[in-house]
This record gives structure tokens, C-alpha cells and sequence, in this order.
């Protein structure tokens, strides 16, 4: 979370809100996989993890050795318990195989390079749907220790060793073909069925921002200053912007990121120097009843930003 904020000055802001048919967008589906060489307290030795539009939908562990949703994810139906025992049996295969690999791969990065520290397995699949071109693309990257190993991208259907100490595996991955493809990494066509069976319960979660905006005071390293917090929104994509004449003020903003909450919506903070004119800052506050005001600050969600296409 971010430091505590500065008091809030009294000034107004718009919150632009329009409402009509959403439109197409991009849906991403992620999976991270840890694989640890041994389990800790409370920590289980593999875990993976679904998202999908940042949301998380389930969670597997070896410990309990079962798939679970989250965030109230369910695929609605009267076969929702078989779909889970469908997805459990599919974390146990691969459970099984990525221990084989995961020790495979530290005996071949021990050969290049001995080294004292345990290994931990990262890996990250990743897959994007165009809703308006029906375009499917998914990555695939496997890291020891945050380091870079192998990567498999779709459009080649082929793995690649970004390590030197790699490229056994990734000959013999290739050589394998489907044989093993659903486990190393994310076929199209499995990407394409979650995102058939999460998608919309995603779309249905939405989060409205609450914007607070501070005023703070001129110091010896910096000029006086309007802070904008926005935060609590889901989606993530989000527009913050201050502007100064009607036109954004580009170079003159600094922004934090967009950065999680402890909760599945996100917050961001953009600050804007005021200079040093001797007005108070509630003029500095461009809204609809101060016309004649220097700036004004506006907040576009992704929603928002469908709506007015």
C-alpha cells in the first residue's frame, strides 16, 4: 500500500461516467506455477495459480492436492463438481511430471554450473484473446531462480533455450511435440476452452474507482503539488489524467503504475507540480463549476473508454 496520504485540500474534480453497450476488448488468461525444491512451513512444494483479466479464478497445491476457485468463480452448471474433479485428475498429471522436469532441469543448470543455492522453478503461461479478430496468442517461459530458461511461443510452436544449460530439454520437448504439450505449456486450444468458462463471469465483475485528491505543500526539494489517488477499480485498464488548458499536461504528471490492493481491484496515484503563483489550490480544480480554473483532472476506466467508442 502506498504511504499515508498528505490532509485533502477541498477541490473538485470530474469523474467522467458514460453509460452504454460494451464493446470488444482483449481478455488475458495467465498461470503461475511455483515449484519449490522442498516444502516450508505452511508453503507447499508446488502451487499454481489461474488468472484470468487479473482476476484470480483457482488455485492448486501439492499439499492438498486439489483445484479450488476463487473470487466466487463457478462454471454455473449442473456438471460444475465433475468440471472440478475434470481439472483436479489435470493438476495431478501434472504435478507428477513437473517434479520429473523440475529436478532434469537443476541436474542440467548444476552441470553447466554448479552452484550451492536450491533452485526454485518458475514457470508463467500466458494467453491473449482478441475479442474483435478472434486472434489467440499464448507465451510460454520457464525460469530458475528468476533467471530465464525456455520459452515457447505459439505462432512458432516451438521451444526455445534462452539458457545455454536449457537446450537438452528443449530439443527433447520438441522431439516430444503433443505428447506432452498440455503440460509444458498452453496449447490454443486450452486456452481457448477457459476462456470460453471464465470470460464472461469476469466481465460481470466490475469496480468503480473512488478518487480523493490532496494538496501538498511546498518544500525545500519540491514545488507545491495536486496528488490524485484513484483507487478500488477493476478492470485494471485506467486513464488518469491531469490536464491544463484543455490539453493534457504531458510531461508535468508523475505516476506510481497501476499497482494492486490487497483485494482484486488496483489503485494509482498521478501528482501534478503547481508552480509558483501565489493561488490557493482549490483554483488550480478545473470542473464544471470552475470553468476559468488552470487544470483539470479526469479518470477513464476501461469501461468508460468501450462506452464512448
Amino acid at each position: 500500500m502506498m504511504a499515508p496520504w498528505p490532509k485533502p485540500a477541498l477541490v473538485s474534480f470530474w469523474l467522467l461516467s458514460l453509460c452504454s453497450i460494451t464493446l470488444a476488448g482483449v481478455h488475458h488468461i495467465s498461470y503461475l506455477q511455483l515449484i519449490s525444491p522442498q516444502a516450508a512451513s505452511g508453503l507447499p512444494k508446488r502451487l499454481k495459480v489461474m488468472r484470468v483479466n487479473d482476476l484470480v479464478l483457482s488455485v492448486y497445491d501439492s499439499n492438498t492436492r486439489r483445484r479450488v476457485p476463487r473470487n466466487g468463480y463457478s462454471p454455473g452448471n449442473q456438471e460444475s463438481q465433475q468440471f472440478w474433479n475434470a481439472r483436479r485428475a489435470g493438476c495431478l498429471a501434472w504435478d507428477f511430471w513437473v517434479e520429473t522436469e523440475y529436478q532434469g532441469l537443476v541436474r542440467e543448470m548444476n552441470a553447466s554450473s554448479p552452484k550451492a543455492e536450491p533452485y526454485y522453478m518458475q514457470v508463467l503461461k500466458t494467453c491473449e484473446l482478441d475479442d474483435a479478430t478472434g486472434a489467440v496468442r499464448a507465451v510460454t517461459r520457464y525460469s530458475l531462480n528468476g533467471e530465464d530458461m525456455l520459452q515457447h511461443q505459439t505462432d512458432q510452436n516451438r521451444w526455445f533455450s534462452v539458457h545455454p544449460a536449457a537446450w537438452r530439454v528443449a530439443e527433447r520437448w520438441n522431439r516430444e511435440g503433443e505428447t506432452s504439450a498440455v503440460l509444458n505449456h498452453l496449447p490454443l486450444q486450452q486456452c481457448r476452452f477457459w476462456m470460453e468458462r471464465s470470460v464472461p463471469f469476469t466481465t460481470q465483475k466490475t469496480a468503480q474507482p473512488s478518487v480523493h485528491v490532496a494538496f501538498v505543500p511546498e518544500t525545500q526539494d519540491r514545488q507545491r503539488r495536486l496528488i490524485c489517488h484513484v483507487t478500488g477499480f477493476y478492470p485494471r485498464d485506467i486513464e488518469v489524467t491531469w490536464e491544463r488548458g484543455g490539453q493534457v499536461a504531458l510531461g508535468e504528471q508523475l505516476t506510481s503504475g497501476i499497482r494492486p490492493n490487497g483485494d482484486p481491484t488496483f489503485q494509482i496515484q498521478v501528482s501534478i507540480e503547481l508552480g509558483q503563483e501565489g493561488v490557493s489550490p482549490a483554483e488550480h480544480i478545473r470542473a464544471q463549476n470552475y470553468p476559468k480554473a488552470e487544470f483539470r483532472l479526469q479518470v477513464i476506466t476501461r469501461e468508460d473508454r468501450e462506452n464512448m467508442s
